[in-house]
């Protein structure tokens, strides 16, 4: 009997470079499972419900657009207003989210109904800051100190456990009337006539590290990112293929597109290069085997993903031993982690070495790991070898 395959039912995953979102087929993110908003391996948003007069919406359709947009479409249950009950499917609500560094969304509200609608959009919003290894583990733990703040229209939200640091900040624009924030929830008073359509974007910037990732603004602007840029770089690079069977040639193209979303970057003496991550969602970081062996595979299509794979390796090859990562020299690492129990060193990943795989796949003519990190990436590395 043949065997039924279902990739990721009742679940949509979107990227930017390492940056993604996973929610249900609504759009909806529970923090008891994996989903949610993460950024360098931390769950920035942890809870996300969309509702209207505390009603939950009907969901008519939802799909990614792209790697990194996703579109769903819902409409109303009967819903009570100040009045009287506004029958089910009288509005149409759409919203767009695009990861573009931070997020960007795009919600629309369209009446179909023959009187004046009036009713409140809330959007409830929880962050939790776990960490990716917690998330997928389902083992949540309070940590650390959050706290959040409304102040001049942006909604703020900050977490700190020793010197680690993430944040939040949501910040409503252009909305067609003015947001306020109570009892744990995002608001807007919404007054529609016939025909009448209710937009407003919604803005989510990440903090980390320092950095301020700031979304772009989608609605007005194509998605433009550095991690796009490449992407788009890296399909006209890749080898070309001409075929008279049409389906053969777009399933080529969308598999360079695909693989073109998992890309890490690499930088060496001021150089950029790019190697492939392990997949989406969770797996957006170095790895050694899982960088190694689609480098190989997509060789005669790309074979730039060789030379960044090879620096990167090269740059986290171990030079002493290390129990807690089972680093010994001239080993190659298992998986490098950016999260809070890596930063904390709760866990070994910072890089974590325990791979019998990786080292024999990355051959080198010379086993001095000071001169292959020091090295322009190519000039002390001969091959790369699968052994079966």
């Amino acid at each position: 009997m043949p065997t039924k395959v279902i990739v990721n039912p009742g679940q949509i995953a979107i990227n930017d470079g390492s940056t993604f979102l996973v929610t249900a087929s609504d759009g909806s993110i529970d923090d008891n499972l994996a989903q949610g908003f993460f950024v360098r391996d931390t769950r920035l948003i942890s809870y996300y419900e969309v509702s209207l007069n505390r009603q939950p919406l009907q969901l008519l359709a939802s799909s990614p657009l792209q790697h990194h947009c996703a579109l769903y479409q819902f409409t109303n249950r009967e819903t009570p207003t100040i009045d009287g009950t506004l029958p089910s499917g009288c509005l149409l609500v759409t919203i767009r989210r695009d990861i573009a560094v931070g997020m960007h969304e795009d919600i629309d509200i369209t009446s179909h109904y023959t009187q004046t609608v009036e009713l409140k959009l809330m959007l409830a919003i929880r962050s939790d800051f776990a960490d990716i290894f917690q998330v997928k583990s389902q083992h949540l733990l309070p940590r650390g100190a959050i706290a959040t703040t409304w102040k001049d229209g942006i909604l703020t939200t900050e977490y700190r456990n020793a010197e680690f640091y993430r944040g939040l900040q949501i910040t409503p624009t252009c909305a067609n009337s003015t947001p306020y924030y109570a009892n744990g929830r995002l608001m807007f008073d919404i007054k529609l006539e016939p025909g009448q359509t209710w937009h407003s974007c919604v803005d989510f910037t990440a903090l980390a590290d320092g950095d301020v990732l700031q979304p772009q603004q989608t609605c007005t602007i194509s998605h433009d990112t550095e991690a796009a840029r490449v992407r788009d770089d890296f399909v006209q690079s890749a080898t070309q293929l001409q075929s008279s069977n049409a389906e053969i040639a777009a399933y080529y193209r969308q598999s360079l597109i695909d693989f073109g979303a998992l890309r890490i970057k690499v930088e060496d003496r001021g150089q950029h290069f790019w190697m492939p991550a392990a997949g989406i969602p969770w797996f957006v970081a170095v790895f050694g085997r899982d960088a190694i062996v689609p480098s190989l595979q997509t060789i005669m299509v790309y074979p730039e993903f060789v030379r960044g794979t090879l620096i990167k390796l090269a740059q986290l090859q171990a030079t002493t031993v290390d129990d807690w990562r089972d680093a010994q020299p001239g080993r190659m690492l298992h998986e490098i982690r950016r999260g809070e129990l890596a930063q904390l060193h709760e866990i070994p990943h910072t890089p974590y070495y325990g791979t019998i795989d990786t080292t024999i796949l990355f051959l080198s003519d010379r086993i001095d790991p000071a001169t292959a990190r020091n090295s322009n990436g190519l000039e002390n590395i001969s091959c790369l070898n699968l052994l079966n």
